[in-house]
């Protein structure tokens, strides 16, 4: 055990993928030749300094975006760093969390590719389990071929599962569901739910593409394929990148705003669709985590959703619930918190001890890496309550985590 004898699970871990260089042998043969035109573009961006990146910046090579304009002073020319990257004053990062403390480590970009690398990270914090997303798989919805969005999806299941295999008992991986062929997202949900018991759960943005909702009858397929493999849906937000949440066009690309409210807002979006549109009532059974969005908002958002129930049933017709009682006490619902957040107190008495995830981001730069399980640890929370979103909320959302 890797904190006061609790197991430390952490249910936001990350993969910050390099497509060029990963999942050339894992891809369809019949998609061989249109990858092979991806991955020069991505090489073609390498070559001039930039990150290989499918989304999320002004250099993506599939969804180019604005996300680094200043407020103030919005003709920023994309020239503004994110600073939260590597302090420049110093030689670490900047301790965003708590910045009366020294400087965060550098993370060493190595251990999205080197098992041995990642386990040493995972030591350094106290996690036992990492539960690996991708960083801009889901944004491949951002392609006209949707055929080759699925076979993307397909080459990033066979890398990571390998990649998770060196380390089965801490590596674990989620499926990513495509959202435009819900039935071809099913049948890879089925697959892998059989194949591999390191597949834990099943990856959704907390809005689809074209403006899609958790409650779109068109994803029934996902969600009764994910009960019928008892992995759980976990749904995970991302800034300024395809299928675009709340906030990525409408705050003129500044950074400071989009990054900032973006995914909370999207998390109060896949929460209100998710209960108010009836879907834990239309499949008994399934339960559902939402990460990095965020969870001081909850106790907030819970008030707004359940007086609006009250003032208009009519407009949530398959909700047969208070909101707050379905989250706080229906067993289906889960919640990612920053670990930096001084509000947790408040939202677990709020809440309860039952909901809230144990969740760090690593190694994305704005992670708490490596005090994250530090930062829980001093919350003034009952032991129960650090030891249920440390790791033991995460095994009820993930059986598998418990093998």
């Amino acid at each position: 055990m890797a904190w006061n004898g609790w197991k430390v699970i952490d249910m936001d871990s990350h993969i910050v993928e390099r497509p060029h260089e990963m999942y050339g042998e894992q891809i369809d043969p019949a998609y061989r030749e249109k990858f092979d035109r991806l991955r020069r573009a991505l090489e073609e961006n390498v070559k001039r300094g930039q990150t290989p990146s499918v989304a999320s910046s002004r250099h993506a090579v599939i969804a180019p975006v604005v996300s680094d304009n200043s407020l103030g002073e919005p003709d920023s020319f994309g020239m503004v760093p994110r600073e939260f990257i590597l302090n420049p004053t110093g030689t670490g990062r900047v301790n965003f969390g708590r910045p009366q403390r020294g400087e965060l480590p550098k993370i060493d970009p190595v251990v999205n590719w080197d098992v041995g690398a990642r386990l040493e990270g995972m030591d350094a914090s106290g996690v036992d389990i990492d539960v690996l997303f991708p960083t801009h798989v889901s944004s491949y919805c951002a392609l006209h071929d949707v055929g080759f969005e699925s076979a993307l999806y397909r080459a990033y299941h066979r890398w990571v599962r390998d990649f998770c295999s060196q380390a089965p008992e801490r590596l674990k991986w989620t499926v990513v569901a495509n959202m435009r062929d819900s039935r071809t997202g099913a049948e890879e949900i089925r697959h892998w739910g059989k194949e591999d018991p390191n597949c834990v759960g099943v990856y959704l943005p907390p809005c689809g593409p074209n403006s899609m909702l958790l409650d779109d009858l068109w994803l029934d397929p996902i969600y009764q394929a994910a009960l019928d493999s008892d992995l759980p849906i976990l749904v995970h937000g991302g800034t300024a990148r395809p299928p675009y949440q709340p906030g990525t066009f409408d705050l003129r690309g500044t950074w400071f705003l989009q990054h900032s409210l973006c995914n909370p807002w999207a998390g109060m979006a896949a929460l209100g669709a998710l209960v108010g549109g009836g879907v834990f009532d239309r499949f008994p059974g399934l339960r559902v985590g939402v990460v990095e969005t965020a969870a001081g908002w909850l106790p907030a958002a819970l008030e707004r959703f359940d007086a609006h129930y009250y003032l208009s049933p009519g407009h949530v017709p398959l909700l047969k619930r208070v909101p707050s009682e379905v989250v706080k006490h229906g067993g289906c619902y889960f919640h990612g918190v920053d670990t930096w957040e001084r509000t947790l107190p408040f939202v677990v008495d709020w809440v309860g001890e039952d909901v809230l995830l144990f969740a760090t981001d690593w190694p994305h730069g704005d992670t708490a890496f490596p005090e994250a399980v530090q930062q829980i640890d001093e919350l003034p929370l009952s032991e129960s309550a650090k030891r249920k979103i440390l790791g033991e909320n995460a095994m009820r959302l993930c059986p598998r985590l418990r093998e």
